[in-house]
């Protein structure tokens, strides 16, 4: 078990191609879709000042700030459209507002007065604007400030990707929709203190932390309380489909749609988690789990049709073979479009496809989801000192130097509904807590950013790849909020 997390967790593509560095392109357009909702996230706030509330747009920003770009090969029409709707929400936020304060006979206070994407229509123009932005975004402002919007950038962004699974449970989600905007419109002002920032944060941090666990509890109320599981690890014969990414809900319309057709559904890389949840292991059809956390090895090399869902955020550039559709809002180049939620099509690729010969040895991974048994362990600690470590529990010295205080090993990357648990338990049993991050994701940083509000004893994260997380997010956590970032 601990090697196929391990797998999952040290390694990313990029480090196994050797081009671990941010591509300037990636970033440019980033920043041009940054800019937008930066700027139109400032006049919702305005506009919320004088009583005026747009949803529409409001749910928009938090898409669009769910969106996280890393392939340099993505389809331009995409993202132009994409870009073009960011800027009619922008003109439209703009426009309420100005006209407000006429009416109301208030100065108005205008952002974004330089040159404007949206009337460029070329990708690479807009490409140029983009790099001229970053160049420009933080001109005159210290690096303490600099480090700090960019880890409430990110930090707005990786929460957006939680609350728009939420979102696909419940109905209102409006207060965690606002407060993510209302943070993340904090990187409009230059001007606002060092110290002003960093209380953001941390109230933020408990904000996010309540996110998650509403989410979790969704979760379980949608597809039944987790639970352990055995999930098989190696292909059997037959039609086949794999799913990467973390949307739970595509992978269910996916398997309800295959109904009673003979079609083995695998999951990959993280979406391994789908399996301990009661709802979605009732399928017939959802075998087991394959491959690692490198998609473009695991593409290659799959004989079936390829579903990457919702905010799947791994390189697939160099991707020459597999049949790959998505419901990406930017899809990567060589990726055919799911259009109005219909699998029909992918279905039908999978069936023309040859997959899987032979049924290879049966291999398994087993998966322990009992909180039980650490509620029993924090319960004879009470008032002692913890350590909890999530992710594969193989720590290596100097890490494992914590004075013989008793370790708590969460055994997988992606257990926060248990870790949540755990530092809840640990609160009201007075236990003085050391809380070690043994893998570096996306969803293992927005979790760390979710304590940060807490009193522990100590925070510890292993190094980033620089292509995941921008190296001025580590610094800020490391300098500003005293995580240790061990390297």
């Amino acid at each position: 078990m601990y090697e196929f997390l391990k797998n999952l967790s040290d390694k990313s593509p990029c480090q196994s191609m050797g081009i671990c560095s941010i591509d300037p392109t990636v970033s440019a357009i980033e920043e041009l879709i940054l800019s937008q909702i930066r700027e139109t996230s400032f006049y919702v706030i305005k506009l919320r000042e004088l009583g005026h509330t747009n949803s529409s747009i409001e749910e928009r920003i938090i898409k669009a700030l769910s969106i996280i770009m890393i392939n340099t090969s993505f389809d331009h029409g995409d993202f132009i459209n994409f870009l073009n709707k960011l800027c009619e929400d922008k003109k439209c936020a703009k426009e309420k507002y100005i006209e407000i304060c006429r009416k109301n006979h208030l100065s108005c206070e205008l952002i974004g007065l330089d040159e404007d994407s949206c009337t460029h229509k070329s990708v690479n123009s807009l490409i140029n604007i983009g790099e001229i932005k970053i160049q420009n975004k933080y001109r005159g402002t210290t690096e303490e400030k600099q480090r700090l919007f960019e880890l409430i950038t990110l930090f707005a962004k990786t929460s957006a990707i939680t609350l728009e699974l939420l979102k696909k449970i419940q109905t209102d989600t409006s207060f965690y929709t606002f407060e993510i905007i209302r943070f993340f419109s904090l990187t409009n002002s230059l001007s606002t203190r060092c110290e002003k920032l960093k209380r953001r944060i941390l109230e933020f941090s408990k904000i996010s932390f309540e996110l998650q666990s509403e989410t979790n509890s969704a979760y379980e109320e949608l597809f039944g309380k987790r639970q352990s599981a055995k999930i098989l690890l190696t292909p059997q014969s037959g039609k086949a489909i794999l799913v990467s990414g973390p949307d739970l809900f595509e992978l269910e319309k996916l398997l309800e749609t295959i109904g009673e057709r003979e079609i083995n559904v695998y999951t990959n890389s993280l979406m391994f988690i789908a399996h301990t949840y009661p709802g979605l292991a009732r399928f017939k059809n959802l075998k087991g789990t394959l491959g690692t956390s490198n998609a473009q090895i695991d593409f290659a090399n799959f004989p079936g049709a390829i579903l990457i869902t919702q905010n799947f955020i791994q390189k697939i550039d160099t991707l020459l073979r597999g049949t790959v559709y998505s419901n990406k809002i930017i899809a990567p180049n060589r990726v055919f479009k799911i259009k109005n939620g219909d699998y029909e099509p992918l279905i039908q690729a999978a069936l023309n496809l040859e997959g899987f010969d032979k049924t290879q040895n049966a291999q398994y991974l087993e998966i322990s989801h009992d909180f039980s048994k650490i509620e029993n362990t924090l319960t004879e600690l009470q008032n002692q000192s913890v350590v909890i470590v999530v992710g594969e529990n193989s720590l290596k010295d100097p890490i494992l130097d914590f004075g013989g205080k008793k370790i708590i090993n969460l055994d997988c990357p992606i257990e926060t509904d248990l870790l949540i648990q755990t530092l809840n338990k640990c609160k009201n049993l007075n236990i003085k807590t050391d809380l070690f991050f043994t893998s570096c994701t996306l969803g293992s940083i927005n979790t760390l950013m979710s304590v940060l509000f807490m009193d522990l004893a100590g925070i510890y994260l292993t190094d980033c790849s620089s292509a995941l997380v921008n190296p001025h997010v580590l610094e800020a956590l490391e300098k500003d909020f005293n995580v240790k970032i061990i390297r």
